[in-house]
């Protein structure tokens, strides 16, 4: 056509201009057919609610409240008081779980998602406080839900008429965003309710909820008990814990629980780090207790209040005390009474002196400076020592130390004999140390010499003696040679030198090593013709 119209740009603009104008009628009378297929299908659903009591429609009369259309959990159609009980929550959508939000906080049990249903249902929830008349009534067809929120009495604040109140907001709010979980039970211990902090605690353990609404986290039957009831319906805190399916990992709780109106809301708080502390403070007492059932040496703890708290099993040996009446924790004059009555302590002049005496024990042992010895009839001697111990606690060590004074009393004795031994010999004999150090001496030495180096405060050395001898003998070439002779380590031999008193008398000198370095040195008086005077009387007899 536009070439048989010479091809000019009017006669195209024509042809365009009129091809809209025949489709002007056609998209007028789809979008005609369009709405109303849309208002009759609104006018059948209003049909279908009005003519079944069991499914009605948004409009339906619910006293005054706020009625919320939801199909597959997203809304439909609200009443404007409906739409205010959304709009007065800004931060929670108009889905399911906006509403469920709003709602859980002050209605327990209802669901946190729109429940699935292949029959018609009808539930209602009641207001959390029993004293408010609100209730909300939830019907439930095919993928349909029809929430309605009454209110019998219009004058009073919160879930009623239009938007809830402020107060009641807030503590949906603070309740549905509390960090730790919350959750209710019936009076038979089935959840009716339960917070997002019990959710995701349900996610990290891994707790599929199955069929139910809930998933079951704790023990029904644990917190179903209501421990020590107080007048306010909450009852004292027990702890629990919650595992994962497989048992590889627990979350400890101390559940708390108000019992009102039949109704149980259980508030659970988290005490991993208790549990934990417990443990660790367990493992520790037991290592100690370990570590002290191994000692020799008797423990005996008394608390603050002088109760004997801790004892080890080395003190029934030592004290002959029945392992009954220790672990019954008796006083500590009891105990110390009944060590008396066993006569495994120093029997006391009289009962007021024995009194006075456990006074000061105490007292002396709450400074630290409780420190006796006790030597028993029966031979066996201990050593007691009384240590203080935080908050006010005092420990006592009972030591058998029958052993170590036997062994020093012998060595004594030792000691004794060997020096009276020395001094019944007639020649003046003293040994040193490697060092130079006068170790003994016998009598003969300490007359001859006239000094008495025990009774000296400051060791008596090598150089002290070469002066002393010096001082009392004529000039003689044998000291050098002496003292070369106990400082030098090496191997040495024996040898002897004549000396003369500053008096004329003659002196004879033996030099002798013995074992570990030490060296004896012995003074002998000799006769004119050079013997020495003791074995010159050996011979004779």
């Amino acid at each position: 056509m536009c070439a048989k119209n010479g091809g000019n740009g009017a006669g195209l603009l024509m042809v365009e201009t009129g091809t809209i104008q025949d489709l002007l009628p056609l998209l007028a009378g789809v979008a005609l057919g369009l709405g109303a297929g849309w208002l009759m299908h609104r006018l059948r659903a209003r049909a279908s609610w009005r003519r079944d009591p069991q499914h009605p429609g948004p409009d339906h009369d619910s006293g005054g409240g706020a009625v919320l259309l939801y199909r597959d959990g997203l809304l439909t159609d609200a009443t404007p008081e409906g739409h205010a009980l959304l709009g007065a929550a800004p931060d929670h959508g108009a889905d399911w779980a906006g509403l469920a939000a709003i709602l859980t906080a002050g209605f327990p049990g209802f669901p946190s998602i729109q429940p699935a249903t292949d029959r018609p249902r009808h539930r209602i929830y009641r207001a959390r406080n029993s004293a408010d008349s609100d209730f909300v009534a939830l019907h439930l067809w095919d993928n349909m839900a029809r929430v309605t929120l009454h209110r019998p009495d219009p004058a009073r604040p919160g879930y009623e008429g239009g938007a809830p109140g402020a107060v009641s907001v807030q503590s949906a709010r603070a309740i549905a965003d509390a960090p730790y979980p919350v959750w209710q039970s019936n009076a038979l211990g089935q959840l009716v309710w339960a917070n997002a902090s019990y959710f995701r605690l349900a996610e990290s353990l891994g707790v599929d909820r199955g069929d139910a609404d809930f998933p079951v986290l704790f023990d029904p039957e644990a917190t179903q008990k209501v421990i020590a009831t107080t007048p306010d319906g909450a009852a004292a805190p027990h702890r629990v814990f919650v595992a994962d399916p497989a048992a590889t990992r627990r979350a400890w709780f101390d559940v708390s629980t108000v019992a009102k109106a039949g109704m149980r809301t259980h508030y659970a708080t988290p005490a991993d780090a208790i549990v934990q502390a417990e443990i660790a403070q367990r493992n520790f007492v037991q290592t100690l207790t370990k570590t002290f059932a191994q000692l020799s040496i008797g423990l005996a703890i008394f608390d603050r209040n002088r109760q004997l708290a801790l004892f080890n099993p080395a003190l029934i040996d030592l004290t002959s005390l029945p392992a009954d009446f220790l672990s019954a924790r008796p006083n500590l004059a009891s105990f110390f009474d009944r060590m008396r009555e066993n006569r495994m302590m120093p029997e006391p002049r009289d009962y007021a002196t024995w009194r006075k005496q456990i006074a000061r024990l105490v007292v002396a042992a709450s400074d630290d400076r409780f420190a006796e010895t006790w030597s028993l009839p029966s031979g066996v001697t201990y050593r007691v020592l009384g240590r203080p111990h935080p908050d006010g606690a005092i420990a006592f060590l009972f030591e058998d130390i029958s052993a170590e004074v036997s062994l020093t009393r012998r060595f004594r004795t030792e000691l004794d004999l060997g020096q009276g031994a020395l001094d019944s010999v007639r020649d003046a004999l003293a040994v040193f140390s490697p060092t130079g150090q006068l170790s003994l001496c016998n009598s003969a030495y300490r007359h001859l010499w006239q000094c008495e180096p025990e009774q000296s405060l400051a060791e008596h050395g090598l150089q002290d003696a070469m002066d002393l001898w010096r001082a009392a003998c004529k000039r003689s070439d044998a000291w050098e040679k002496l003292r070369h002779h106990v400082l030098d380590l090496h191997p040495r031999d024996d040898w002897a030198a004549a000396l003369t008193l500053e008096t004329g008398e003659a002196l004879g000198l033996r030099v002798a090593s013995l074992h570990a370095g030490y060296t004896s040195v012995v003074f002998e008086p000799r006769r004119e013709d050079g013997q020495a005077a003791g074995a010159a009387e050996l011979r004779a007899g």
